[in-house]
């Protein structure tokens, strides 16, 4: 070790006192003095610094962070009389130079949480924190740490002439802990009878039959800092001492220290609410018969308001609420009014006079008629018509199975009740969860409109995203069926729906050799034909106030061709077929029902035929146009 200069050491001060210095030699001492120095001149360097107060205490309370613990400080040595000197004037002007910031970090003793660190701050003019260099002068001229008779070597602990105003730093301590030391009480609840003023008159009838309205006290509890006033001011005069032997004054001048903190539990309005209080029952619709239920009144207090004021609350403020009858948010009788009052979509399609496909229209309308559906519910098909079976009364009719082939199936013709929902789902503007549209178009709704059902495999689903009830009217009678959408208009917008037939795919005429028994004619029609189609569906929606529009599409839907397929008789003398219309006067009529396996990539897109897309009407018909290269299909074949 080197004389005359402050040797670091970590975590602890190493203080060499008088006598243990006196036994050094001179000459030793005197080695060292010129190599003091520049570690003094580094100290003197910190002019301005953000520093703290270290707290030293005991019995686990008020305890400093193990960070200050770990300060590194020097080994003070002998050097010479006019090195001791500067080096007090250095350590003067750090130490007068600097405010002490005290850091006080919270030690949660009770409660849940915890809060910001408290800070205090001993300005350098309250404190008149300075060294007393007029007694240090005194004491050189007396020889006072002379390390050998007749040798400029002294050894002056600077700790030894620190002074503070002691008044003016009690004072500002006792002002801190006044302020931020508080005692810990928790919050209490007290419910009494309203006073006499804010109960119901006797005379009045409406509320003879209320229950009585009370009064909830709600004391708001405390948080508890224990600080100790005399504590904190052994840790600021200890801070100060230590900061004149530190290694890196600053560090020791910012400390920090822990306080023990209690927090009162939080008043829960949900608790006080379940403990005191009683929901009010709204009116309900009833969706099995439609009708609306009373609903019932509560008891309770306004939980915003009280959330508010317990917010705003300081510590230990008294907040007061009334208890009182509490009215459903919604009236029966209006609500009665309110509820299937507009019709929100319909569609009335025309369909084939076929016997059993009709009486499997009716099954599945009789299933759906009357359906409520609340908001944010999902409709099913499959699930509210169920399977269709002969046991039901189902009865078969053409349906188309896998390859587009056409055939008789139990339940045939029920997607034409899908699709008229679907129909009315795109007026009302719902959302649809699950569509697939039809192998092959049909002609009651407009195109890309349809919607097809296969039990197991394929369903129809939409949700009522309105924020009413909605009631499904289903019925087959004068040769249509008719679905109705009643509800409570909500829009503020109109809708308008229309198609775009983004691609078609023309049919083709092939023959099939058939055998000459007498079965076929030659030139006979086997399977009737479809054209492919691409359509885009849209919605244009209008607000009602400001007049704009906007053109939105709704969905793509992909529709297969299908060849016509004529007999022909492989014999030199074929019987001629009777002449056959090649214009049809109305587009085919699909079959609903799929069959018992389910048809072949109903989404699978066409090819793109040669021929130019055709230009959508403005406004979509309520039934499509005829197929100009289409024959008419058979009634059958009418989905």
């Amino acid at each position: 070790m080197e004389k005359g200069k402050f040797q670091a050491e970590k975590g602890k001060a190493k203080i060499s006192n008088r006598e243990a210095s006196n036994k050094k030699s001179a000459k030793q001492k005197s080695a060292s003095l010129s190599r003091l120095w520049p570690v003094f001149a580094a100290v003197a360097g910190v002019l301005v610094l953000v520093v703290g107060i270290l707290l030293l205490t005991k019995n686990g309370r008020n305890k400093p962070d193990a960070t200050n613990n770990t300060l590194s400080t020097v080994e003070l040595e002998g050097m010479p009389r006019a090195d001791v000197e500067k080096r007090f004037t250095e350590l003067d002007m750090l130490i007068r130079q600097n405010d002490l910031v005290l850091t006080l970090n919270p030690e949660l003793k009770q409660g849940a949480g915890t809060e910001d660190p408290l800070v205090l701050t001993i300005p350098k003019e309250i404190s008149d924190v300075h060294l007393d260099q007029v007694q240090l002068t005194a004491d050189l001229n007396e020889g006072v740490g002379r390390e050998g008779e007749g040798v400029d070597s002294f050894l002056i602990d600077p700790r030894e002439y620190l002074r503070i105003d002691e008044d003016a730093l009690r004072a500002r301590i006792d002002e801190f802990v006044e302020e931020y030391g508080t005692e810990y009480a928790d919050s209490s609840v007290k419910l009494e009878d309203a006073p006499a003023e804010d109960k119901p008159s006797e005379d009045d009838p409406a509320d003879s039959d209320a229950p009585p309205r009370k009064t909830m006290t709600i004391q708001v509890g405390t948080v508890g800092r224990e600080l100790d006033a005399g504590e904190i001011y052994k840790a600021v005069t200890e801070a100060y001492a230590v900061a004149l032997v530190a290694e890196e004054p600053e560090a020791a001048m910012q400390p920090s220290m822990t306080y023990a903190l209690s927090l009162p539990e939080p008043v829960d309005v949900e608790t006080l609410w379940k403990r005191f209080c009683k929901d009010p029952v709204e009116p309900e619709l009833d969706t099995a018969t439609g009708e609306v239920t009373d609903g019932k009144d509560g008891y309770g207090f306004d939980r915003e308001e009280l959330e508010a004021a317990l917010e705003a609350a300081e510590p230990g403020q008294e907040i007061q609420v009334t208890l009182g009858v509490l009215k459903p948010e919604l009236d029966a009788d209006e609500l009665r009014e309110s509820l299937f009052k507009d019709i929100l979509g319909e569609a009335h399609t025309t369909h084939t006079n076929i016997y059993n496909r009709t009486v499997n229209l009716k099954l599945a309308c009789a299933a759906i008629d009357g359906t409520i559906i609340l908001p944010g519910e999902v409709f099913s098909f499959n699930k509210v018509v169920g399977q269709r079976t002969e046991e039901k009364g189902y009865k078969e009719a053409i349906a188309y199975v896998g390859g587009g082939e056409s055939k008789p199936e139990i339940g045939g013709g029920v997607c034409q009740v899908a699709s008229s929902i679907y129909y009315s789902v795109l007026q009302a503007d719902l959302k649809t969860v699950e569509r697939e549209p039809h192998m092959f178009l049909v002609d009651y709704v407009p195109y890309g409109m349809d919607a097809t059902i296969y039990w197991g495999y394929l369903d129809f689903k939409f949700e009522n995203s309105s924020p009413y009830p909605i009631k499904i009217e289903a019925s087959v009678h004068d040769g249509k069926v008719h679905i109705i959408l009643y509800g409570t208009e909500w829009k503020d917008y109109t809708l308008e729906l229309s198609y775009e037939v983004l691609s078609k795919e023309d049919w083709q005429t092939v023959e099939k050799e058939v055998p000459n028994d007498g079965t076929y004619r030659n030139g006979e029609v086997l399977v009737t034909p479809y054209t492919g189609y691409k359509v885009a569906t849209f919605k244009t929606v209008k607000d009602k106030t400001t007049g704009k529009e906007e053109k939105i599409q709704i969905t793509t839907s992909r529709y297969k061709k299908r060849d016509k397929v004529v007999a022909k008789v492989v014999d030199d003398n074929p019987t001629e077929p009777p002449t056959e219309p090649t214009q049809p006067t109305q587009p085919p009529t699909e079959p609903t029902q799929p069959p018992t396996e389910p048809p072949t990539e109903p989404t699978q897109p066409p090819t793109e035929p040669p021929t130019e897309p055709t230009e959508p009407p403005t406004e979509p018909p309520t039934e499509p146009p005829p197929q100009p290269t289409d024959p008419e299909p058979t009634e059958e074949e009418g989905g």
